[in-house]
Protein backbone atom coordinates (compact mmCIF):
# COMPACT_ATOMS: atom_id res chain seq x y z
CA UNK A 1 0.00 0.00 0.00
CA UNK A 2 2.83 2.38 0.82
CA UNK A 3 4.44 1.60 -2.54
CA UNK A 4 1.23 2.42 -4.41
CA UNK A 5 0.87 5.69 -2.45
CA UNK A 6 4.46 6.68 -3.42
CA UNK A 7 3.77 6.08 -7.10
CA UNK A 8 0.62 8.20 -6.92
CA UNK A 9 2.51 11.12 -5.30
CA UNK A 10 5.33 10.85 -7.94
CA UNK A 11 2.80 11.01 -10.79
CA UNK A 12 1.08 14.01 -9.16
CA UNK A 13 4.42 15.88 -8.88
CA UNK A 14 5.28 15.21 -12.53
CA UNK A 15 1.90 16.61 -13.65
CA UNK A 16 2.41 19.73 -11.55
CA UNK A 17 5.94 20.27 -13.10
CA UNK A 18 4.60 19.76 -16.62
CA UNK A 19 1.83 22.21 -15.97
CA UNK A 20 4.29 24.76 -14.55
CA UNK A 21 6.53 24.59 -17.67
CA UNK A 22 3.62 24.07 -20.05
CA UNK A 23 5.11 20.84 -21.41
CA UNK A 24 2.93 18.97 -23.85
CA UNK A 25 3.37 15.62 -25.60
CA UNK A 26 5.32 15.71 -28.88
CA UNK A 27 5.01 13.73 -32.07
CA UNK A 28 8.73 14.19 -32.85
CA UNK A 29 11.66 12.23 -31.50
CA UNK A 30 11.65 14.41 -28.38
CA UNK A 31 9.36 13.43 -25.57
CA UNK A 32 7.98 16.92 -24.89
CA UNK A 33 7.83 20.47 -26.33
CA UNK A 34 8.53 23.21 -23.80
CA UNK A 35 6.56 26.43 -24.14
CA UNK A 36 7.35 28.75 -21.25
CA UNK A 37 4.52 31.05 -20.47
CA UNK A 38 5.14 34.56 -19.19
CA UNK A 39 2.38 34.02 -16.68
CA UNK A 40 4.35 31.20 -15.10
CA UNK A 41 7.49 33.36 -14.48
CA UNK A 42 7.88 34.85 -11.01
CA UNK A 43 7.58 38.60 -10.74
CA UNK A 44 10.68 40.59 -9.67
CA UNK A 45 10.52 43.48 -7.24
CA UNK A 46 11.10 46.82 -9.10
CA UNK A 47 14.17 48.90 -8.29
CA UNK A 48 13.88 52.17 -6.48
CA UNK A 49 14.91 54.11 -9.61
CA UNK A 50 11.94 52.58 -11.44
CA UNK A 51 9.50 53.96 -8.92
CA UNK A 52 7.92 57.13 -10.32
CA UNK A 53 7.17 60.28 -8.46
CA UNK A 54 3.89 62.07 -8.46
CA UNK A 55 4.54 63.52 -11.93
CA UNK A 56 5.48 60.13 -13.39
CA UNK A 57 9.35 60.46 -13.47
CA UNK A 58 12.05 58.86 -11.29
CA UNK A 59 13.19 60.94 -8.36
CA UNK A 60 16.77 62.21 -8.63
CA UNK A 61 17.52 61.57 -4.98
CA UNK A 62 16.48 57.91 -5.22
CA UNK A 63 18.57 57.38 -8.39
CA UNK A 64 21.73 58.92 -6.92
CA UNK A 65 21.29 56.94 -3.72
CA UNK A 66 20.96 53.69 -5.70
CA UNK A 67 24.13 54.43 -7.70
CA UNK A 68 26.07 55.06 -4.51
CA UNK A 69 24.80 51.89 -2.86
CA UNK A 70 25.38 49.74 -5.94
CA UNK A 71 28.57 50.76 -7.81
CA UNK A 72 27.78 48.34 -10.66
CA UNK A 73 24.90 50.58 -11.79
CA UNK A 74 26.08 52.91 -14.58
CA UNK A 75 25.20 56.58 -14.45
CA UNK A 76 23.65 57.39 -17.83
CA UNK A 77 22.84 60.97 -17.00
CA UNK A 78 23.70 64.09 -18.99
CA UNK A 79 27.30 64.24 -17.79
CA UNK A 80 29.67 65.23 -20.63
CA UNK A 81 33.37 64.56 -20.97
CA UNK A 82 35.44 67.68 -20.99
CA UNK A 83 37.50 68.36 -24.11
CA UNK A 84 40.72 68.45 -22.14
CA UNK A 85 40.22 64.80 -21.23
CA UNK A 86 40.27 63.79 -24.91
CA UNK A 87 43.72 63.01 -26.32
CA UNK A 88 43.23 61.46 -29.74
CA UNK A 89 46.00 61.44 -32.38
CA UNK A 90 44.57 61.38 -35.90
CA UNK A 91 47.08 60.34 -38.57
CA UNK A 92 47.26 62.33 -41.80
CA UNK A 93 45.66 60.81 -44.82
CA UNK A 94 47.78 59.69 -47.76
CA UNK A 95 46.75 62.72 -49.80
CA UNK A 96 47.60 65.24 -47.09
CA UNK A 97 51.03 63.70 -46.65
CA UNK A 98 51.82 64.48 -50.29
CA UNK A 99 50.44 68.04 -50.22
CA UNK A 100 51.74 69.48 -46.98
CA UNK A 101 55.03 71.38 -46.80
CA UNK A 102 57.05 71.61 -43.58
CA UNK A 103 60.26 73.38 -44.57
CA UNK A 104 61.89 75.25 -41.68
CA UNK A 105 65.06 76.30 -43.54
CA UNK A 106 64.18 76.86 -47.17
CA UNK A 107 67.74 77.49 -48.39
CA UNK A 108 69.10 74.36 -46.72
CA UNK A 109 66.22 72.28 -48.07
CA UNK A 110 66.79 73.61 -51.61
CA UNK A 111 70.44 72.55 -51.35
CA UNK A 112 69.34 69.08 -50.26
CA UNK A 113 66.81 68.88 -53.08
CA UNK A 114 69.50 69.75 -55.62
CA UNK A 115 72.09 67.41 -53.95
CA UNK A 116 74.51 70.28 -53.54
CA UNK A 117 77.64 68.15 -53.00
CA UNK A 118 77.02 66.07 -56.12
CA UNK A 119 76.14 69.23 -58.06
CA UNK A 120 79.41 70.82 -56.97
CA UNK A 121 81.38 67.78 -58.16
CA UNK A 122 79.62 67.75 -61.54
CA UNK A 123 80.13 71.49 -61.98
CA UNK A 124 83.84 71.10 -61.28
CA UNK A 125 84.17 68.56 -64.11
CA UNK A 126 82.43 70.96 -66.49
CA UNK A 127 84.78 73.75 -65.44
CA UNK A 128 87.73 71.41 -66.02
CA UNK A 129 86.42 70.84 -69.54
CA UNK A 130 86.56 74.59 -70.19
CA UNK A 131 90.12 74.79 -68.91
CA UNK A 132 91.27 71.75 -70.91
CA UNK A 133 90.01 73.14 -74.22
CA UNK A 134 92.81 74.04 -76.69
CA UNK A 135 91.85 77.74 -76.73
CA UNK A 136 92.67 80.71 -74.52
CA UNK A 137 90.69 80.62 -71.30
CA UNK A 138 87.52 82.72 -71.39
CA UNK A 139 86.18 83.63 -67.97
CA UNK A 140 82.76 84.47 -69.38
CA UNK A 141 82.50 80.99 -70.90
CA UNK A 142 83.76 79.48 -67.64
CA UNK A 143 81.17 81.36 -65.55
CA UNK A 144 78.30 80.62 -67.94
CA UNK A 145 79.20 76.93 -68.16
CA UNK A 146 79.56 76.57 -64.39
CA UNK A 147 76.27 78.33 -63.63
CA UNK A 148 74.34 76.51 -66.36
CA UNK A 149 75.72 73.12 -65.34
CA UNK A 150 74.87 73.74 -61.69
CA UNK A 151 71.28 74.69 -62.59
CA UNK A 152 70.81 71.66 -64.84
CA UNK A 153 72.32 69.34 -62.24
CA UNK A 154 69.94 70.72 -59.62
CA UNK A 155 67.00 70.14 -61.95
CA UNK A 156 68.06 66.57 -62.71
CA UNK A 157 68.57 65.75 -59.04
CA UNK A 158 65.19 67.21 -58.11
CA UNK A 159 63.51 65.06 -60.78
CA UNK A 160 65.41 62.05 -59.49
CA UNK A 161 64.17 62.55 -55.93
CA UNK A 162 60.65 63.24 -57.16
CA UNK A 163 60.51 59.94 -59.04
CA UNK A 164 62.24 57.89 -56.34
CA UNK A 165 60.57 59.30 -53.21
CA UNK A 166 58.51 56.12 -52.50
CA UNK A 167 61.65 53.99 -52.84
CA UNK A 168 63.93 56.38 -50.96
CA UNK A 169 61.65 55.88 -47.96
CA UNK A 170 62.67 52.21 -47.90
CA UNK A 171 66.44 52.88 -47.77
CA UNK A 172 68.27 54.00 -44.65
CA UNK A 173 70.65 56.19 -46.67
CA UNK A 174 67.83 58.17 -48.26
CA UNK A 175 65.09 58.14 -45.61
CA UNK A 176 65.84 61.75 -44.61
CA UNK A 177 65.55 63.29 -48.08
CA UNK A 178 63.32 66.33 -48.31
CA UNK A 179 60.51 64.72 -50.29
CA UNK A 180 60.45 61.65 -48.07
CA UNK A 181 59.97 63.73 -44.91
CA UNK A 182 57.58 66.10 -46.74
CA UNK A 183 59.63 69.29 -46.46
CA UNK A 184 58.55 70.01 -50.05
CA UNK A 185 55.41 69.10 -51.90
CA UNK A 186 55.84 67.16 -55.15
CA UNK A 187 54.39 70.12 -57.06
CA UNK A 188 56.94 72.45 -55.46
CA UNK A 189 59.82 70.09 -56.34
CA UNK A 190 58.53 69.74 -59.90
CA UNK A 191 58.32 73.52 -60.26
CA UNK A 192 61.85 73.90 -58.88
CA UNK A 193 63.17 71.35 -61.38
CA UNK A 194 61.43 73.04 -64.28
CA UNK A 195 62.61 76.54 -63.42
CA UNK A 196 66.24 75.55 -62.80
CA UNK A 197 66.41 73.29 -65.86
CA UNK A 198 64.99 75.81 -68.30
CA UNK A 199 67.13 78.57 -66.78
CA UNK A 200 70.28 76.46 -67.16
CA UNK A 201 69.59 75.69 -70.82
CA UNK A 202 68.79 79.36 -71.57
CA UNK A 203 71.96 80.49 -69.79
CA UNK A 204 74.17 78.10 -71.76
CA UNK A 205 72.51 78.98 -75.07
CA UNK A 206 72.83 82.73 -74.46
CA UNK A 207 76.26 83.13 -72.89
CA UNK A 208 78.05 80.01 -74.20
CA UNK A 209 76.80 78.36 -77.41
CA UNK A 210 73.97 76.09 -78.64
CA UNK A 211 76.20 73.00 -78.57
CA UNK A 212 76.74 73.28 -74.81
CA UNK A 213 73.03 73.99 -74.27
CA UNK A 214 72.03 70.94 -76.33
CA UNK A 215 74.41 68.71 -74.37
CA UNK A 216 72.97 70.04 -71.10
CA UNK A 217 69.40 69.37 -72.19
CA UNK A 218 70.37 65.88 -73.35
CA UNK A 219 72.03 65.11 -70.05
CA UNK A 220 68.99 66.30 -68.09
CA UNK A 221 66.79 63.97 -70.12
CA UNK A 222 69.17 61.02 -69.78
CA UNK A 223 69.44 61.35 -66.00
CA UNK A 224 65.75 61.94 -65.23
CA UNK A 225 64.13 60.03 -68.09
CA UNK A 226 66.48 57.09 -68.71
CA UNK A 227 68.86 56.42 -65.82
CA UNK A 228 66.41 57.00 -62.95
CA UNK A 229 63.61 54.63 -64.12
CA UNK A 230 66.16 52.17 -65.52
CA UNK A 231 67.57 51.54 -62.03
CA UNK A 232 64.52 49.41 -61.22
CA UNK A 233 64.41 47.67 -64.59
CA UNK A 234 67.84 46.58 -65.86
CA UNK A 235 71.42 46.11 -64.73
CA UNK A 236 72.55 48.41 -67.55
CA UNK A 237 71.52 51.41 -65.47
CA UNK A 238 75.13 51.79 -64.25
CA UNK A 239 76.36 52.21 -67.83
CA UNK A 240 73.60 54.75 -68.49
CA UNK A 241 74.64 56.63 -65.36
CA UNK A 242 78.28 56.58 -66.53
CA UNK A 243 77.24 58.25 -69.80
CA UNK A 244 75.44 60.93 -67.78
CA UNK A 245 78.58 61.53 -65.74
CA UNK A 246 80.75 61.81 -68.86
CA UNK A 247 78.74 64.60 -70.51
CA UNK A 248 79.48 67.59 -68.17
CA UNK A 249 83.16 67.87 -69.25
CA UNK A 250 81.94 67.78 -72.85
CA UNK A 251 79.65 70.70 -72.01
CA UNK A 252 82.62 72.66 -70.71
CA UNK A 253 84.79 71.76 -73.70
CA UNK A 254 82.00 72.78 -76.11
CA UNK A 255 81.32 75.99 -74.19
CA UNK A 256 84.95 77.04 -74.81
CA UNK A 257 85.41 75.82 -78.40
CA UNK A 258 81.91 75.46 -79.84
CA UNK A 259 82.72 71.95 -81.06
CA UNK A 260 84.00 68.55 -79.97
CA UNK A 261 87.09 66.62 -81.04
CA UNK A 262 89.12 63.59 -80.01
CA UNK A 263 90.54 65.39 -76.99
CA UNK A 264 87.02 65.99 -75.71
CA UNK A 265 86.19 62.32 -76.32
CA UNK A 266 89.23 61.25 -74.26
CA UNK A 267 88.18 63.56 -71.43
CA UNK A 268 84.67 62.10 -71.46
CA UNK A 269 86.09 58.55 -71.52
CA UNK A 270 88.09 59.25 -68.36
CA UNK A 271 84.93 60.41 -66.58
CA UNK A 272 83.01 57.41 -67.96
CA UNK A 273 85.47 54.85 -66.60
CA UNK A 274 85.80 56.62 -63.26
CA UNK A 275 82.08 56.07 -62.58
CA UNK A 276 82.44 52.30 -62.14
CA UNK A 277 84.92 52.02 -59.25
CA UNK A 278 83.23 55.03 -57.69
CA UNK A 279 79.63 53.79 -57.79
CA UNK A 280 80.43 50.11 -57.24
CA UNK A 281 82.49 50.95 -54.17
CA UNK A 282 79.61 53.04 -52.85
CA UNK A 283 76.81 50.59 -53.59
CA UNK A 284 78.52 47.44 -52.28
CA UNK A 285 77.80 48.19 -48.62
CA UNK A 286 74.25 49.24 -49.52
CA UNK A 287 73.21 46.01 -51.23
CA UNK A 288 70.49 45.36 -48.68
CA UNK A 289 68.96 48.81 -49.13
CA UNK A 290 69.10 48.63 -52.92
CA UNK A 291 67.55 45.17 -52.89
CA UNK A 292 64.80 46.25 -50.50
CA UNK A 293 63.91 49.18 -52.73
CA UNK A 294 63.92 47.02 -55.87
CA UNK A 295 66.94 48.53 -57.65
CA UNK A 296 68.59 46.22 -60.18
CA UNK A 297 72.14 47.50 -59.84
CA UNK A 298 75.23 45.32 -60.28
CA UNK A 299 75.88 44.83 -56.57
CA UNK A 300 72.41 43.24 -56.25
CA UNK A 301 71.96 41.29 -59.49
CA UNK A 302 75.55 40.25 -60.28
CA UNK A 303 78.14 40.67 -57.55
CA UNK A 304 81.01 39.21 -59.56
CA UNK A 305 80.35 41.57 -62.46
CA UNK A 306 80.38 44.43 -59.97
CA UNK A 307 83.89 43.51 -58.82
CA UNK A 308 85.21 42.72 -62.30
CA UNK A 309 83.88 45.96 -63.78
CA UNK A 310 85.53 48.03 -61.06
CA UNK A 311 88.91 46.46 -61.76
CA UNK A 312 88.49 46.59 -65.54
CA UNK A 313 87.75 50.30 -65.69
CA UNK A 314 90.46 51.12 -63.16
CA UNK A 315 92.95 49.53 -65.54
CA UNK A 316 91.34 51.39 -68.44
CA UNK A 317 92.04 54.68 -66.68
CA UNK A 318 95.78 53.94 -66.85
CA UNK A 319 95.64 53.66 -70.64
CA UNK A 320 93.39 56.69 -71.02
CA UNK A 321 95.56 58.96 -68.87
CA UNK A 322 99.02 57.77 -69.91
CA UNK A 323 98.43 56.88 -73.58
CA UNK A 324 95.21 58.29 -75.02
CA UNK A 325 95.39 61.73 -73.39
CA UNK A 326 98.81 62.65 -74.87
CA UNK A 327 98.00 61.10 -78.25
CA UNK A 328 94.76 63.09 -78.58
CA UNK A 329 96.62 66.26 -77.60
CA UNK A 330 94.50 66.63 -74.49
CA UNK A 331 97.56 66.76 -72.22
CA UNK A 332 101.31 66.47 -72.40
CA UNK A 333 103.56 63.57 -71.55
CA UNK A 334 104.09 65.18 -68.17
CA UNK A 335 100.54 64.31 -67.20
CA UNK A 336 101.03 60.79 -68.52
CA UNK A 337 103.83 60.29 -66.00
CA UNK A 338 102.32 62.29 -63.13
CA UNK A 339 99.08 60.35 -63.25
CA UNK A 340 100.73 56.93 -63.05
CA UNK A 341 101.03 56.77 -59.22
CA UNK A 342 97.42 57.89 -58.78
CA UNK A 343 96.10 55.35 -61.26
CA UNK A 344 98.33 52.61 -59.86
CA UNK A 345 96.90 53.06 -56.38
CA UNK A 346 93.36 53.05 -57.76
CA UNK A 347 94.10 49.76 -59.52
CA UNK A 348 95.50 48.34 -56.31
CA UNK A 349 92.36 49.23 -54.37
CA UNK A 350 90.16 47.84 -57.15
CA UNK A 351 92.14 44.59 -57.09
CA UNK A 352 91.77 44.35 -53.32
CA UNK A 353 88.04 44.87 -53.72
CA UNK A 354 87.92 42.20 -56.43
CA UNK A 355 89.92 39.73 -54.35
CA UNK A 356 88.20 40.36 -51.00
CA UNK A 357 84.88 42.18 -51.50
CA UNK A 358 84.22 43.19 -47.92
CA UNK A 359 83.01 46.42 -46.35
CA UNK A 360 86.52 47.71 -45.65
CA UNK A 361 87.86 47.32 -49.18
CA UNK A 362 84.75 48.72 -50.84
CA UNK A 363 84.80 51.72 -48.51
CA UNK A 364 88.47 52.39 -49.25
CA UNK A 365 87.82 52.20 -52.99
CA UNK A 366 84.90 54.60 -52.77
CA UNK A 367 86.65 57.23 -50.65
CA UNK A 368 89.76 57.19 -52.82
CA UNK A 369 87.58 57.63 -55.92
CA UNK A 370 86.31 60.86 -54.38
CA UNK A 371 89.91 62.05 -54.09
CA UNK A 372 90.95 60.60 -57.45
CA UNK A 373 88.75 62.74 -59.68
CA UNK A 374 89.73 66.23 -58.46
CA UNK A 375 93.37 65.13 -58.26
CA UNK A 376 93.41 63.90 -61.87
CA UNK A 377 91.61 67.04 -63.04
CA UNK A 378 94.13 69.21 -61.23
CA UNK A 379 97.06 67.37 -62.82
CA UNK A 380 95.47 67.76 -66.25
CA UNK A 381 94.91 71.49 -65.80
CA UNK A 382 98.48 72.00 -64.52
CA UNK A 383 99.94 70.14 -67.49
CA UNK A 384 97.76 72.11 -69.89
CA UNK A 385 98.37 75.55 -68.37
CA UNK A 386 102.02 75.91 -69.34
CA UNK A 387 101.58 74.78 -72.91
CA UNK A 388 102.49 77.18 -75.69
CA UNK A 389 100.29 77.70 -78.76
CA UNK A 390 102.70 75.44 -80.63
CA UNK A 391 102.26 72.68 -78.08
CA UNK A 392 98.47 72.95 -78.29
CA UNK A 393 98.44 72.10 -81.99
CA UNK A 394 97.21 68.63 -83.00
CA UNK A 395 99.68 65.79 -82.58
CA UNK A 396 99.83 65.04 -86.31
CA UNK A 397 100.72 68.62 -87.15
CA UNK A 398 103.40 68.73 -84.48
CA UNK A 399 104.91 65.44 -85.69
CA UNK A 400 105.05 66.71 -89.28
CA UNK A 401 106.59 69.99 -88.13
CA UNK A 402 109.21 68.18 -86.01
CA UNK A 403 110.10 65.86 -88.89
CA UNK A 404 110.56 68.85 -91.16
CA UNK A 405 112.96 70.38 -88.65
CA UNK A 406 114.97 67.16 -88.50
CA UNK A 407 115.20 67.05 -92.29
CA UNK A 408 116.35 70.67 -92.29
CA UNK A 409 119.13 69.95 -89.83
CA UNK A 410 120.27 66.95 -91.82
CA UNK A 411 120.12 68.84 -95.11
CA UNK A 412 117.72 66.37 -96.71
Amino acid sequence: MNEALGRALEMLGSRLLIGRLSLCPSTSSNAFHATCSLLSLPRAKPLDVELTSSVGEPTLHTAQQTIKENPQVLDLGKRRIKKKDIDIVVADSHLSQWTKMESKNIIKDYLQLSKSKLTLLITSTAAAGVMMAPVPLSFSALAACSAGTALLSSAANACNQLLEAPYDAQMKRTQSRVLVVHKFTPLHAFTFAGVTGVSGIALLATFANPVAAALGALNWFLYAGVYTPMKRMHIGCTWAGAVVGAIPPLMGYAAATGSLDMGAACLAAILFSWQFPHFNGLSWNLRGDYSRAGYRVMCVTNERLCRVTSLRHSLALVGLCSVAAPLTDLTTMTFALDSLPVNAYLCYLAYQFYKAPDAKNSRRLFFFSLLYLPLIMLLMIVSNTGRSPEQKKPVEERVVHAWAKVNGYLGL
